[in-house]
């Protein structure tokens, strides 16, 4: 899945006293295909809010995002951002914050059970990425809030990989 910004702007509180230009004329092209790819800035460079505009989080205030099939534009709101979200998983950069079903197995498993993938597959999804990021199955049936800094992280990043994403954007995630 090809991403693309073409002349891309976002201003956050635009027309406001508080308005802040974080991305100005942003433009770059990204063939996927097994990339790695690092953005790297100062804090409060726009890498956060660059990325948000990758699943439709955020839509430039002028410009455009191409991402695959999908056209991110301030006049082209109505598309179906649930498709695009379930293509393009990101792992925000306090991922502990996405936490919030009662256990963990319950967490990794929201997204794919969102969009409705069935109860087994789930199942083989769920146990696919807790051994990718380290996490023991006994895990699974405690609360991820009883879990340490570095765990919780890790549960986070499976719920992501457990929706098996097209793309995958990593903010800032550490593990211990």
């Amino acid at each position: 899945m090809d991403i693309q910004f073409r002349h891309v702007n976002y201003t956050y509180q635009p027309h406001t006293p508080y308005a802040y230009q974080a991305l100005h004329d942003i433009n770059f092209t990204v063939s996927t295909g097994g990339e790695l790819i690092a953005i790297v800035g100062h804090t409060g460079s726009g890498k956060s809010t660059l990325l948000q505009h990758i699943n439709g989080l955020l839509l430039p205030t002028e410009g455009a995002v191409m991402v695959g099939d999908y056209l991110l534009s301030k006049d082209n709101k109505r598309q179906d951002l649930k498709k695009l979200r379930g293509k393009v998983g990101i792992v925000f950069q306090y991922p502990e914050h996405q936490l919030f079903e009662e256990t963990v197995e319950r967490d990794i498993s929201f997204g794919p059970h969102n969009f409705h993938v069935p109860n087994q597959e789930i199942t083989s999804r769920v146990l696919t990425s807790i051994e990718k990021v380290g996490i023991s199955e006994s895990l699974l049936e405690k609360s991820p809030f009883e879990l340490s800094g570095g765990q919780m992280r890790r549960v986070a990043i499976a719920g992501v990989l457990a929706m098996e994403p097209e793309v995958l954007i990593l903010d800032e995630p550490l593990l211990d």
